[in-house]
């Protein structure tokens, strides 16, 4: 380990980094417990689609993460500013699928508790890699 204090803090923010993306990885796999219960004709379009996303955001969040955990371990500031762009980008990419979302099936897809549950978790999810990705382009900055 580094005498470097800033150093050792990074290596803590990294596996905190890699802790939430395993995360991520768990809500990608609720996901796809979802899609397989949908192309069963367990769960109507309605039901399945907001955590169809949840899970595919995730499955991207997971990887976002990964890149912020490596580049906080190697105090990569290009690696964080990646990151960061990327995660920027999945969160208008959820809002967009969300409205998507309402607009094609229509209320209900959105209304339900299941639904909506769904639908806060993965807007919170990727303002929440949003925010730790660009806490970690901050502390790989050069100065």
């Amino acid at each position: 380990m580094s005498s470097n204090p800033a150093r050792r803090g990074n290596s803590a923010l990294s596996a905190l980094t890699g802790l939430m993306a395993l995360a991520d990885a768990g809500l990608a796999l609720l996901g796809l417990l979802i899609w397989n219960a949908y192309r069963r004709d367990n769960l109507t379009g309605s039901e399945a689609a907001t955590f169809t996303l949840l899970g595919v955001s995730a499955a991207v969040g997971a990887l976002i993460l990964l890149t912020a955990a490596i580049g906080l371990a190697r105090h990569s500031q290009g690696a964080t500013r990646l990151a960061t762009a990327l995660a920027g980008l999945r969160t208008a990419a959820v809002v967009v699928a969300l409205a998507v979302i309402a607009i094609q099936i229509g209320g209900s897809a959105l209304a339900g508790l299941l639904e909506t549950t769904g639908a806060l978790v993965a807007l919170f999810d990727a303002l929440i890699a949003l925010w730790v990705t660009a806490v970690a382009a901050r502390r790989t900055r050069h100065r």
